[in-house]
């Protein structure tokens, strides 16, 4: 099972996962540094405490304030006990909870973490050789209320990496916009078109374009050397065959049983299947190798009388009755050969494969001067449901029909080759009176684009 992937998605995860671990190492690193820059300003404040409490001579009045909690603002732990002793006369002033900290001695560093009342302490100790003040702060609160201020201060950056997400998605997607624009390059090209795909890539992209400018070199080259070797061998095959014919004919007119003219007979009528066939691969060769250009305005009523004028004897022989019916004006623009051989290969299936009486319609719908669709319709034997989407595969035929009338199974293939050509496609339906209907469609932007605009956009 084949799994596909996507480039813009795998580069997408790619940068947004780097992006993302780079970005949390830079949030971590820089919630580390705040911390330990939070905890240093607290100890200066808890220094600036001691001096302020070591200096006052209202000592025994000061009340310093505790630190703030919006959630809990009476927690006990929130409050810094302190204590300012003499050295010779005792406590001279203290605060509620001062108890708990520790005697003072001549070996106490001036910042210390201290564990007193089962909690840890910041504690800092001042003198100045008469006096020793002590303030306390507990590390708890110390930490929650620095946590709180990390996290206000790092909040925008959370709100950073989604816009980043933002920005790397728009930066991949431009990124790859040279890779949209050859997909759609590729995409509006005709299948006949095979020439080398030409403009400014990215360097990255070149390669991929050579490879493809290769492929299309042998691919054309191919289908050259198939198209030559189709069209020699149908014109070497057209001399011999007609030759055969003569002398059938010939030989016909000689024959003396009734057995000897039915054989000879058959032989002229597998001619006549041969060079049709021979003529089918001429027009289909013809086809291939025509040149993909759109420099003809191509007049549909005056084509489709001058077709109703060709076939108007052959039609007639067989009691088959001929209409044409349709807007004017309505216009194509390409090739009018394309158009030709397509509308002929259908009228001359039609009358081929209709019995007498049979009608023939040929229509065809206009909006503005611009031809839709031509559509050629039968109230002949039809084709049954199943094989309406086979009937444009070279060489298919109908088994009934062919055992009846023969043919090469190329003349619908030839249709729908010679409709693409013209920006367009072939669909066949059964019509409503129980024959086929074979109608054309042209794309509304295919009949005005001007000679060559489909080429200067590969």
């Amino acid at each position: 099972m084949n799994h596909r992937f996507s480039i813009r998605r795998r580069l997408l995860l790619l940068l947004v996962s780097l992006v993302t671990l780079l970005w949390l190492g830079a949030v971590l690193a820089s919630f580390l540094q705040m911390r330990q820059e939070l905890n240093h300003l607290f100890d200066e404040e808890l220094l600036q405490w001691a001096r302020t409490l070591l200096h006052s001579p209202g000592a025994s009045t000061l009340i310093l304030p505790p630190f703030p909690d919006r959630d809990n603002p009476q927690r006990a732990d929130l409050y810094r006990p302190y204590r300012l002793q003499s050295l010779g006369k005792g406590i001279l002033a203290s605060s509620h909870g001062s108890e708990i900290l520790p005697p003072w001695h001549p070996a106490t560093p001036m910042l210390q973490n201290v564990r007193m009342n089962g909690e840890e302490w910041r504690l800092a100790t001042l003198t100045d050789g008469r006096r020793v003040a002590q303030v306390a702060e507990n590390l708890d609160a110390r930490q929650d209320v620095t946590d709180e201020i990390a996290q206000q201060l790092l909040t925008p950056l959370w709100l950073v990496l989604p816009l980043l997400a933002l920005v790397i998605g728009f930066a991949v997607r431009q990124g790859l916009a040279p890779l949209r624009d050859l997909t759609a390059r590729l995409e509006e090209r005709q299948p006949q078109a095979l020439q080398p795909i030409g403009g400014p890539v990215p360097t990255e992209l070149q390669p991929l374009l050579d490879a493809l400018n290769g492929l299309f070199r042998r691919v054309d080259a191919a289908f050259a050397r198939e198209q030559e070797f189709t069209a020699h061998a149908a014109h070497e095959l057209r001399t011999p065959l007609a030759g055969l014919r003569i002398h059938a004919q010939l030989a016909l007119r000689h024959a003396e049983s009734s057995a000897e003219r039915e054989a000879l007979q058959g032989v002229v009528q597998g001619v006549d299947r041969a060079t049709h066939v021979v003529e089918q691969l001429l027009a289909l060769a013809r086809l291939e190798a025509d040149q993909p250009r759109r420099d003809e305005y191509i007049d549909v009523p005056a084509l489709v009388q001058r077709l109703s004028v060709a076939f108007a004897a052959s039609a007639a022989a067989k009691g088959i009755r001929l209409t044409a019916q349709g807007p004017s004006p309505a216009i194509l623009t390409g090739r009018k050969t394309w158009l030709e051989i397509a509308l002929r290969n259908l009228v001359d299936n039609a009358i081929r494969y209709g019995p007498a009486g049979t009608n023939i319609r040929i229509t065809w719908e206009a909006g503005g001067g611009r031809t839709s669709w031509i559509e050629v319709c039968d109230n002949g034997p039809g084709v049954p449901a199943d094989a309406l989407l086979r009937i444009f595969q070279p060489f298919y035929r109908d088994p009934k029909s062919a055992e009846e009338e023969g043919g090469s199974g190329l003349g619908l293939a030839i249709v729908q080759r010679a409709t693409e050509a013209l920006g367009g496609h072939a669909e066949a339906s059964a019509a409503a009176e129980g024959g086929l209907c074979v109608r054309l469609f042209f794309s509304p932007m295919s009949p005005g684009e001007g000679p060559g605009e489909k080429g200067k956009r590969a």
